[in-house]
């Protein structure tokens, strides 16, 4: 069993300041990670930055990108990086004994450091949804209000078991960023065999890590719910209720996301270039 590696770091007055409200509210191990929330956060938001004044020297076509594609290529970093960083942090957590001993209520440190991170991740993608809303749709708003709240249970504890299974979606990240470089810097910046490659396992890890893999963890969050957690109920109802409601919004929200895919993908091919006939910022 890992232990937390942020342990010690704590913001001065914070874990005081949230602790009675959190407890109150039922989320009994929040206040423990809540530093480590804030610091993925300013991390991320970092990252985010860092991009704008990078990016132009790494990638001189950046600066050809107006302003709005400009924005979404800093934040499709950020999802790259987070993507990568969370798949590899949560690794360890398939093989934790103390949380498969008891999947609806057990605790690890290590497991709290890991939804505190992903926590940060997405309480940060909240607050860009909610600025660039014109940008992104409600749609990625209410994948990031999902997650966040699906996520937030964890600090009961709650099915922390299952956060490296649903944190597994993020395979398909790095391919689908990748897909969207291709698609709005200048053409021949990603040569269109690499671009096809990355379709093949764009499309394969989405199918298999968001759909099939999201429905059947799904599945099996219903059942330790339904039938596990309800002999020894310990927190309100509509926990329950809310965590399967967004485990099936974000899983129908990724069904749509993938037959816009294919359809993309065979614009792009009937084409014969990597791009499609019609480009969004």
């Amino acid at each position: 069993m890992f232990a937390d590696p942020l342990a010690s770091f704590s913001i001065p007055g914070l874990e005081s300041l949230v602790k009675p409200v959190a407890d109150a509210l039922g989320y009994t191990v929040f206040a423990k990670h809540a530093s480590e929330m804030v610091l993925a956060t300013a991390f991320y938001h970092g990252v985010f930055i860092a991009s704008r004044y990078l990016s132009p020297y790494f990638l001189p076509s950046y600066r050809t990108l107006t302003p709005k594609t400009r924005v979404n290529f800093d934040i499709h970093v950020v999802s790259h990086v987070q993507s990568i960083l969370i798949v590899a942090l949560s690794y360890p957590l398939f093989g934790d004994k103390v949380l498969a001993e008891n999947r609806v209520y057990s605790y690890t440190p290590y497991a709290g450091f890991i939804t505190a991170m992903a926590l940060g991740y997405f309480l940060w993608d909240i607050f860009i949804c909610v600025k660039f809303i014109k940008v992104f749709g409600v749609g990625f708003l209410v994948h990031g209000v999902s997650a966040f709240f699906v996520f937030l249970q964890s600090t009961r504890p709650f099915l922390l078991f299952y956060s490296p299974h649903f944190l597994l979606f993020e395979l398909s990240t790095p391919f689908l960023n990748v897909n969207w470089f291709a698609s709005h810097l200048p053409e021949g910046t990603i040569s269109f065999t690499v671009q096809k490659i990355n379709g093949v396992l764009l499309l394969s890890t989405f199918f298999f890590v968001r759909i099939a893999w999201g429905f059947y963890q799904a599945f099996r969050v219903a059942y330790d719910v339904l039938y596990l957690e309800v002999a020894t109920r310990q927190y309100p109802l509509w926990v329950a209720i809310g965590v399967l409601a967004a485990n099936l919004s974000l899983d129908f929200l990724n069904v749509f996301w993938f037959y816009k895919m294919v359809l993309l993908a065979k614009r792009a091919l009937s084409t014969g270039s990597g791009r499609s006939s019609k480009k969004t910022d």
